[in-house]
């Protein structure tokens, strides 16, 4: 009988041990049926989390693609905004040269009206000149004849004061640029301007206009010349230097009026080359008659073209009065310029002691 029990008890022990080692095998193959499945879900997450990490890494990457594309644009950008900056900058620079050269080219062109509305007025006083130079050479004046006629505005044919006797009579012209015009503003205009405008300046047209009236006031059966200076002199009828001229010679008298017209004033003022004409002629003249407009910008020599101060001007004036042989009166017609205060002082005091005159016509004569 026990031993009997103990074997049931052995089998039924076996028995429970069999189930326990069911029981764990069974946890055991859960254990690791989930832990398998654990590590499949953790492999998956990890390679989600790589896949999410490599699209991270591509997104940065295009990220930085399109932010340097986006920041050369923006250079391109800044590059052009300077280059428009320069651009706009010079067209403003441009448009304001532009605008002087209007304002420039206006005031010549109103100079260039004035000039053409003179010469306008003019043409007719030429034509009737020539007609009268070559049809009334022989007009009566003071018992003698007229070399040539003349017809002022209002027949303003005198000038009192004036000595135009003797036998020789020599007539210097200033031709200089400053006998365009009788402010510095409007001569600096003129002086830019073409020849044909220049000649036609209306201050140049009243001192062609005063040397017709003195050849034809010329005591008839005379002699006389006429010569034009600036920075240097030259007889205004071409192949006459040192030679003196009659005023019987009506045609010679047309030729030296023609050729008047013809000159444009330009360049500096040398009263030292005017008045050295005096001593080449032979026999010397009883008169010399000046028509200027104030003292001169240089002396015997050449200028360096720096402006000259007054000082200089009345150095140089006093400098050339030492080429006029004594005794010969020296007659000044003056046609004033601004910024010359000292010129009138000066003619005149030539006028008292040379035994001459000094006058500065009207603006209408003659």
């Amino acid at each position: 009988m026990p031993a009997k029990a103990r074997r049931e008890i052995s089998g039924g022990l076996i028995s429970f041990l069999d189930v326990m080692c069911c029981g764990f095998g069974a946890v055991v193959l859960l254990v690791v049926i989930l832990n398998g499945q654990v590590v499949q879900k953790r492999q998956a997450g990890s390679e989600t989390l790589r896949e999410e990490l490599r699209q991270t890494t591509a997104l940065e990457e295009f990220a930085r693609e399109e932010l340097a594309k986006v920041m050369q644009e923006v250079t391109q950008v800044e590059q052009k905004r300077t280059e428009l900056s320069a651009q706009a900058a010079e067209m403003e620079a441009r448009v304001r040269d532009t605008a002087r050269k209007a304002r420039e080219a206006q005031a010549q062109a109103q100079a260039v009206q004035s000039a053409l509305a003179n010469l306008r007025t003019q043409s007719e006083a030429v034509e009737k000149t020539v007609s009268l130079l070559r049809t009334k050479a022989d007009q009566q004046w003071e018992g003698g004849k007229r070399p040539v006629g003349f017809s002022g505005d209002g027949q303003r044919q005198y000038l009192t004061g004036l000595k135009l006797g003797g036998e020789r009579t020599l007539i210097l012209v200033d031709a200089s640029a400053s006998m365009l015009d009788e402010t510095v503003v409007n001569v600096v205009r003129w002086k830019v301007m073409d020849p044909e405008v220049r000649r036609n300046s209306p201050k140049w047209q009243r001192v062609v206009r005063s040397l017709h009236w003195l050849l034809a006031n010329l005591r008839p059966g005379k002699q006389y010349q006429v010569y034009f200076f600036n920075t240097a002199a030259n007889p205004l009828v071409q192949g006459s230097d040192k030679q003196w001229l009659n005023t019987h010679d009506t045609a010679g008298i047309s030729s030296a009026l023609l050729a008047a017209r013809t000159i444009a004033p330009e360049g500096g003022t040398s009263l030292h080359q005017a008045f050295g004409v005096i001593s080449r002629m032979e026999p010397k003249p009883d008169s010399v008659i000046l028509l200027t407009d104030g003292l001169p910008t240089q002396g015997a020599g050449a200028g360096d073209g720096r402006p000259v101060s007054a000082d200089e001007r009345l150095s140089h004036f006093k400098d050339s009065l030492r080429r006029i042989p004594n005794g010969i009166p020296v007659n000044t017609l003056l046609f004033p310029m601004e910024g010359d205060p000292e010129a009138a002082g000066a003619f005149w005091e030539l006028a008292v002691t040379s035994r001459g005159s000094f006058m500065t016509p009207a603006r209408d004569w003659p």
